[in-house]
């Protein structure tokens, strides 16, 4: 359309789309000479090549589908021969990441559809189990509190036992002769319990007791043998200075010569029976031991309660007792203490002299077991405080840890006497210008071996 002036008015939309397309010949690197408005140049310019800073998505059917290309920094390209840029180097595309190995999973299978009935039953089946957990709840707590309360108890009980061990005096054996006894087995213990009016273990004074203690856990007896004191035997072993010695005198001198080391040789060589181990316990802790269990029961014939007099009267004068104390009036059942149980235990000239004297002996100790074996926890513990601290012998910690438990163990075996010589396989003798008893040495072996291992 002309203007006044005779030229064409300017159109505004021609204006525009001429500027765009110089902007698109700059793009494409054509900054020389004219611009070339034809379509050809104009498609040339939409060719996809890459402009500004941008990256482009190209599709590359090859491929099977769209990457991004990286983009290239501004520059004049090289022209093409048509006076083009031509189009730069493209990058090949980066692969894609792969994912890391790992164990396969396989896809869980769809659970089949449970019928109404098969809930219902899993439903009951549970709440059965919850009820079933319910239920032994309680009683697993009870179990529990039960075996806490059991090992707390026997934590305790162990305690008290090193504590009682603790307490008892230890010798080691000097040296000896004759430990090869032929009677001898793993079911029977023996242990010899000597005692003496002696109140020092080192004042090697005359035994008036030696009592075999023989717990036997086949026949599940407990046997307690006395050896006459008067027995005219070989004393075979060493002496206290280590010097070999063989006489013939009365079994109680072993213990003035050689101390228990020797004592247990000499029976282990009369009598052919295994012993290795001691308690040596003076007669006066006998009256600490008894008033710890509240007294024995014992019955006294007149002359018995009369004959105690002398010495009950030496034990009070020794233990600073005033003049007459526990004495008896006359005969009869007396629930005896300390002191009074002593007396009973030494006296020795009423009735069947040493014979029944061994008795007595026996009979007190007896009476003793059978009381703790009947006490509460807490006469027991005076029991073993009073009896344990006045004890010496040779066995170790451990071996009397051992034995402290067999005894637990053996506390309803049947209680035995035996009593060598055996009544009737004795003689009296006269030896040295002293009275003595001659066994029968066979018979008192095949004795011991029939009673104490039911052989």
């Amino acid at each position: 359309m002309a203007g006044k002036d005779g030229r064409r008015n300017s159109d505004p939309y021609a204006a525009q789309y001429e500027e765009q397309l110089r902007q698109f010949s700059r793009l494409a690197g054509d900054d020389g000479g004219e611009t070339d408005l034809t379509m050809h140049s104009i498609d040339e310019a939409f060719d996809g090549r890459s402009y500004g800073t941008y990256s482009q998505e190209r599709h590359h059917p090859q491929d099977g589908g769209y990457h991004r290309e990286e983009p290239y920094p501004r520059s004049r390209s090289p022209k093409s021969p048509q006076g083009h840029a031509a189009a730069p180097p493209q990058r090949q595309p980066r692969p894609a990441p792969q994912p890391a190995p790992g164990p396969v999973r396989r896809p869980r299978r769809p659970e089949p559809a449970r019928s109404s009935k098969a809930n219902e039953r899993q439903k009951r089946q549970r709440k059965m189990e919850t009820n079933e957990r319910k239920k032994k709840g309680p009683l697993r707590r009870f179990f529990r509190t039960v075996l806490i309360l059991v090992l707390v108890v026997f934590l305790a009980a162990n305690g008290l036992l090193i504590r009682y061990i603790m307490m008892v005096d230890i010798r080691e054996d000097r040296w000896r002769t004759y430990t090869s006894g032929a009677l001898d087995s793993k079911k029977v213990s023996n242990i010899l319990i000597i005692g003496s009016d002696t109140r020092d273990p080192e004042d090697y004074g005359r035994t008036d007791s030696m009592i075999l203690l023989s717990v036997n856990s086949k026949t599940r007896e407990i046997t307690m043998t006395s050896f006459m004191r008067d027995m005219y035997l070989e004393i075979a072993g060493q002496d206290h200075d280590g010097y070999s010695v063989s006489y013939y005198d009365k079994l109680n001198s072993a213990y003035v010569t050689g101390g228990p080391e020797l004592l247990m040789d000499t029976l282990e060589y009369d009598f052919d029976i295994s012993i290795d181990d001691y308690v040596y316990i003076d007669f006066f802790s006998f009256i600490e031991i008894v008033d710890a269990v509240g007294g024995i029961e014992l019955t006294v014939t007149d002359a018995e309660a009369e004959g105690m007099i002398p010495p009950m009267a030496e034990q009070n004068h020794i233990l600073g007792y005033e003049h007459g104390k526990d004495y008896l009036s006359s005969g009869g059942t007396y629930n005896m203490n300390g002191n009074q149980a002593l007396a009973y235990a030494r006296l020795r000239y009423v009735g069947n002299a040493d014979f029944q004297r061994t008795e007595r002996q026996r009979e007190v100790i007896s009476k003793v077991i059978a009381k703790v074996r009947h006490s509460d926890p807490i006469v027991i513990d005076r029991f073993a405080r009073a009896g344990l601290s006045h004890l010496t012998t040779n066995m170790s910690r451990g071996e009397m840890f051992i034995a402290a438990y067999k005894a637990l163990f053996s506390m309803d075996y049947k209680m035995k006497s035996l009593r060598i010589p055996a009544e009737d396989h004795y003689d009296y003798g006269w030896h040295d210008g002293q009275s003595t008893l001659d066994i029968d040495l066979d018979y008192a072996r095949a004795l011991l071996k029939a009673e104490i291992y039911g052989e």
